[in-house]
């Protein structure tokens, strides 16, 4: 199978899924769909729509990767294909006569290469399908920043017990599902971090450990229905 050409890939209306803090070893990526508004290759650009959870004007300049599916033929398989790309700002884009939304300005690759990383799909949760959860021995409730089947990304007003964690070190939590079902899980901690504007809060990645097929459909099946809520709202349907 030939590897597609830059300009046959990188064109207005194609779906790209954009990646942040990509691991190898972790098997599990921070991914968000978008879709390609323009392109500009001589000036080194392209627009595409913002994502969601949303890219943030304290992430210009951040390097990451930007996926998609190619399908020489209609009929055959598809491969996945990736470039870098670097978050060059946010821009206010007129999407049709009296509609602006905000667009997010790539630099324009200079080569593709096949990507053969496992997606775990991360969403944030949403109003119409609140995740509540809990460190576990501690009553205060967490806010989820985002979840996939993998693990679970929260913040934290800076408990001493989570500070003290190292990445590789384990404990449990509980999540609550929209009140539909309850889960002690034992997670392991992959990524602590601070954002600047944000001085009083910290936050915390962690993966699931020892997930029972059962937990993990489940899951799988939260992530999906709260990206089809995500998608209904993008639609106005909601």
């Amino acid at each position: 199978m030939e590897r597609p050409e830059l300009e046959h890939a990188i064109q207005p209306a194609r779906h790209l899924d954009l990646v942040f803090a990509a691991s190898e070893e972790e098997n599990c990526v921070d991914i968000r769909s978008t879709i390609i508004y323009e392109v500009y290759p001589k000036e080194e650009y392209f627009l595409v729509a913002q994502t969601q959870p949303p890219v943030l004007k304290s992430m210009v300049g951040e390097v990451i990767e930007a996926t998609f599916l190619w399908y020489p033929t209609p009929t055959a398989t598809p491969q996945r294909y990736a470039f870098y790309t670097t978050i060059r700002s946010l821009i206010d884009y007129t999407l049709s006569p009296g509609h602006q939304t905000q667009a997010i300005r790539l630099d324009y690759p200079k080569y593709l290469y096949r990507r053969n990383l496992r997606f775990c799909y991360r969403v944030q949760p949403v109003k119409e399908y609140p995740i509540n959860l809990w460190v576990k021995g501690y009553k205060q409730t967490l806010p989820v920043i985002d979840i996939s089947e993998g693990g679970v990304c929260f913040s934290h007003p800076k408990l001493p017990f989570l500070m003290n964690l190292k990445p590789g070190e384990k404990f449990r939590i509980i999540l609550d599902f929209n009140e539909e079902t309850k889960m002690e899980l034992q997670v392991e901690v992959i990524r602590k971090f601070q954002k600047k504007e944000f001085p009083k809060i910290a936050f915390m990645g962690v993966k699931f450990i020892k997930l029972s097929p059962n937990d993990r459909e489940f899951i799988a099946s939260v992530v999906k229905k709260i990206e089809r809520i995500i998608l209904r709202k993008r639609a106005g349907l909601l």
